[in-house]
């Protein structure tokens, strides 16, 4: 599903947006979306050569730990977690939006940008847990709003990148004590290698057993759009042999290092079997979402706080359509940035990461932004937000890599 072709400009109203002139909107809304425009973009796995290789027997053997019996027991258990998501257990609702949170690592404080201290996420999970909330696994909340379906209010869903030590010894007792699904992405180099800080295959078997879901994310860690598409093919296709090695099945969703992507990536992407796909733009998914490029809060030591997360996880979409540009790599900059809203939202505000914007509002439902100059190389991102009903707010977000 992608985004609805439709829609047209009106006449031309222009707003200058400057730091300071965002400053005088509504306070809690605007440290809200510069905490996660800016603070979201530095969300990195260590390179290898950061790592600390182990000597010890944490890298089991591949015959210890690819025989039948063992592939049968997980993949039983991932094919049991996979048919869940499409039958009736799945709560229902009238709700056709979810959020979905993205952690990285646990109790890691020498890593600030990719971390969350262990006092941050008891806290998250004391307000996942006080009633308001319904957590269901990724498949779940993918088969639902991709099939038409409802869920119920306030939906979250728990992503994380990178398959680090610390996901197996702390985050994944938490959540299993709290009966929570969570869906963790993995390059399988990381793993293959050995490192220390990363789990072993035998500890994402053990996961699975217990009912996580496993996700794709290439072999390496690699900046795909950088990569001719035949290497991004590659690493597609070893990540989904090891995968059948060593769980005995390919997962189904995916998630695109660092968020990158561009339009030959996201076909390599479905083109592999994946059913859905996550970047790291921030906002709430919902059924009118692109699914091979959907949204997802990303979380860490400097954008932890509850006041943010509470925000987030009660955010809802805000709807749009002929968003441009349509690629997720630029093309042009500095970048022309535009979308149609699909319902009323008098109050829109926009905040880039790099650079000054001229928001110009044509009639009631085009939105365009201009920037004073290009934006720097890297990753670029957009977040756009209104105060909806009930003060909760809407949010649409996109990550841009620049070349």
């Amino acid at each position: 599903m992608t985004f609805d072709a439709k829609g047209h400009a009106l006449a031309t109203a222009s707003t200058r947006m400057t730091s300071m002139s965002m400053l005088r909107s509504v306070v809690v809304g605007i440290s809200f979306a510069v905490g996660l425009t800016f603070g979201a973009g530095h969300v990195l796995a260590q390179s290898a050569d950061d790592q600390t290789t182990n000597s010890s027997a944490e890298s089991v053997p591949t015959e210890t730990v690819t025989t039948d019996q063992a592939n049968a027991d997980v993949n039983d258990a991932a094919a049991t977690t996979t048919n869940d998501a499409m039958t009736a257990k799945t709560p229902t609702g009238d709700a056709k939006s979810a959020v979905v949170f993205m952690y990285h690592r646990f109790g890691e404080n020498d890593y600030p940008s990719t971390n969350i201290t262990t006092e941050q996420f008891d806290a998250q999970i004391k307000e996942l847990t006080n009633g308001n909330y319904t957590v269901l696994g990724v498949p779940e909340i993918v088969a639902a709003l991709q099939g038409g379906g409802g869920l119920p209010d306030r939906t979250i869903g728990i992503t994380i990148d990178d398959a680090y030590r610390s996901v197996y010894e702390l985050a994944w007792p938490v959540f299993r004590k709290n009966n929570m699904p969570f869906t963790v992405f993995v390059s399988s180099e990381q793993i293959d290698a050995g490192y220390s800080n990363y789990m072993t295959w035998d500890m994402v078997r053990e996961m699975v057993r217990d009912g996580a879901t496993i996700g794709g994310h290439s072999q390496h860690h690699s900046h795909l759009p950088d990569l001719p598409i035949d290497e991004v093919k590659a690493e597609l296709d070893h990540s989904a042999e090891r995968f059948k090695e060593e769980l005995g099945f390919v997962p189904e969703i995916f998630a695109y290092p660092y968020g990158e992507a561009n339009d030959d990536v996201i076909k390599a992407v479905t083109d592999a079997g994946y059913k859905a796909a996550f970047g790291q733009q921030s906002g709430a998914m919902s059924d009118e979402s692109d699914f091979m490029y959907l949204p997802r809060f990303a979380l860490n030591e400097h954008y932890g706080a509850m006041e943010r997360f509470s925000l987030a996880a009660n955010s809802l979409p805000l709807r749009v359509s002929d968003v441009t540009p349509g690629d997720y790599t630029l093309t042009r900059n500095p970048p022309a940035f535009g979308f149609t809203l699909k319902e009323p939202a008098p109050n829109v505000s926009c905040y880039p990461s790099d650079g000054q914007a001229t928001m110009s509002r044509l009639g009631d439902e085009r939105i365009e932004i201009r920037m004073d100059g290009p934006v720097a190389s890297g990753r670029w991102r957009i977040n756009c937000t209104a105060l909806g009903a009930q003060s909760r707010w809407q949010w649409f977000g996109m990550l841009y890599t620049v070349p």
